[in-house]
């Protein structure tokens, strides 16, 4: 946090994304701490390019952890980035193991992703993806959905 206070940019790249465990984390890593020292002192720009960064970040399997720490520090733009990739990549982020404890935990989150995907719907544009990643997950008493005709 020094590094920026003194000379308004982020460490190297390198070790913003260096982690203490080697299972790859949103919430160990670097940038993930900067944004909560950040969030906590006020510091506006901080929080925005560790956003960026953390940005750069969203896959499959890390978007539910990313989600969470932008949900937790307030950072809008990266939640709205996620949101979005999530709806995007549905049945995948779905799947992940990343996604069980927002999907227990997390209400809130998945109303905000529900609401993302009826957007979707209701513009025409991935109604019909979504409606096929949501269709193959099954459910785990066996049933499927299946649309009306």
């Amino acid at each position: 946090m020094l590094h920026f206070i003194y000379r308004d940019s982020l460490i190297p790249d390198d070790m913003l994304t260096a982690s203490s465990s080697p299972e790859y984390s949103a919430t160990n890593t670097h940038c993930s701490k900067l944004m909560a020292a950040a969030d906590k002192y006020g510091l506006e720009r901080l929080r925005l390019l560790c956003e960026v960064h953390l940005c750069k970040d969203i896959s499959v399997d890390s978007v539910a952890s990313i989600l969470l720490l932008a949900d937790s520090y307030h950072a809008k733009e990266l939640k709205s980035a996620c949101l979005k990739f999530a709806a995007e990549n549905l049945g995948a982020v779905v799947r992940s193991s990343g996604f069980q404890h927002p999907k227990e935990n997390c209400p809130s989150l998945q109303l905000e992703l529900l609401k993302i995907i009826a957007g979707h719907e209701e513009c025409g544009g991935k109604s019909q993806s979504v409606f096929r990643q949501l269709s193959d997950l099954g459910d785990s008493s066996g049933w499927r959905v299946i649309p009306r005709l």
